[in-house]
């Protein structure tokens, strides 16, 4: 049963994503391109002094963060002063093999949705980060909305929770969505922003329901105001500006089919969260990325996870497995994330990381099946973690 649902899933998402009949023996090929972020995630006095070195990497490009700061979030003006190296170093950065990179924005805040002023300041801030990606020859900004410190998301921990419904705190969500694109777009117009999630976070909520029920128990969700500002940014977008759901539960796949059920999550059941009246906009200007996770596949993290459980040889294999399947199934991005690693000093790469990507880019590149069946050993890593015995 499972093997005839991939087929349909399959069959769908060819049919969404492949050229017009007219016009495919002159069509290019679908760029799907893998974007490197982690731990060690670069500064652009870096990448200017490396780009050479870190162009040789299988890769398409990079996120990287500014020195200045980027907690876009925060309610406070920022000097534009403190990013002029900045400023100065991202222009002087001679990209060539890397020609998608990304600008990190975090969402950490203790902001008020109902203080025009901090947001008048939020702005402005949001305005800097255009300006660098621009100045930088970005592809677009990666907002990174998980808050690592205080969360701007849940309305259980709202300023005005006692005075104001979560409908209210919708509604002002909504209106600062947009004012962050507008703010956004003014600096930088037309960017790809490329999210480690959106909608398809909310699975429980991907279905019929009714308003009631939605809004009672999405109000208790620890992102509960994501969704209404997501909207207010599909809503002042630009026709030419994209939103990349990079999915980041993939991280933990183990076999094809989750992949499928995600892109038609996000591309389909999302739109339960969507304003009907920007569900076209969604349709037109959403797509579907994947994530990968290094420290996942080769055992890396502080806690036992499967990986730790295959042979030095399934490692790779697992992770080939994922990168295949991920760019598969991505409309173009895939965003391979790591810890405990640096790719740019080659600091604990784990061996055969960088040849399984390769393997398996160059298998899709060329439209080869995977030729890989790695049920038998994850099934026996499964086992060997439930009762934590070494492989």
């Amino acid at each position: 049963m499972h093997r005839y649902w991939l087929a349909v899933l399959a069959l769908s998402l060819c049919g969404r994503i492949a050229p017009a009949q007219a016009t495919v023996s002159t069509a290019t090929p679908l760029a799907k391109k893998v974007i490197e972020y982690g731990w060690d995630v670069p500064s652009p006095d870096y990448v200017r002094a490396h780009i050479r070195e870190m162009e040789q990497r299988a890769l398409d490009g990079i996120i990287f963060r500014l020195q200045g700061g980027g907690n876009v979030l925060e309610p406070a003006a920022w000097d534009e002063g403190k990013f002029a190296a900045d400023f100065e170093n991202v222009q002087q950065i001679a990209w060539e093999k890397f020609t998608d990179n990304f600008l990190i924005l975090w969402a950490a805040s203790e902001q008020d949705w109902f203080d025009d002023a901090q947001w008048q300041a939020i702005e402005h801030n949001v305005g800097i980060m255009g300006k660098a990606a621009r100045l930088a020859k970005c592809v677009g900004i990666c907002f990174d909305a998980e808050p690592y410190g205080k969360n701007p998301w849940a309305y259980s921990e709202a300023a005005h929770r006692a005075e104001k419904s979560f409908g209210e705190y919708e509604t002002m969500a909504r209106q600062r969505g947009r004012q962050f694109m507008q703010a956004l777009e003014k600096e930088f117009p037309h960017p790809q922003i490329l999210t480690f999630y959106q909608l398809g976070l909310f699975q429980e909520f991907c279905r019929p329901m009714a308003a009631e029920e939605r809004a009672a128990t999405l109000s208790q969700h620890g992102y509960a105001l994501y969704p209404a500002f997501f909207n207010g940014m599909l809503e002042a977008a630009s026709a030419e500006t994209g939103f990349h759901d990079g999915n980041e539960n993939a991280y933990y796949y183990r076999e094809a089919q989750p992949y499928f059920e995600a892109y038609h999550r996000i591309t389909q059941r999302a739109l339960h969260l969507v304003d009907p009246a920007l569900r076209e906009k969604y349709r037109a200007q959403v797509r579907v990325g994947q994530a990968l996770y290094i420290d996942q596949y080769f055992g890396l993290r502080s806690m036992k996870v499967l990986g730790d459980y295959l042979t030095p040889q399934e490692q790779p294999q697992w992770f080939e497995h994922n990168v295949y399947w991920a760019l598969y199934t991505a409309d173009q991005y895939v965003w391979c994330y790591s810890e405990r690693m640096n790719w740019w000093t080659n600091t604990d790469v784990p061996a055969g990381a960088e040849e399984a990507l390769v393997s398996a880019r160059r298998k899709i590149a060329e439209g080869a099946g995977l030729g890989l069946n790695i049920k038998p050993f994850i099934d026996a890593g499964g086992q060997r973690e439930e009762g934590k015995s070494a492989p």
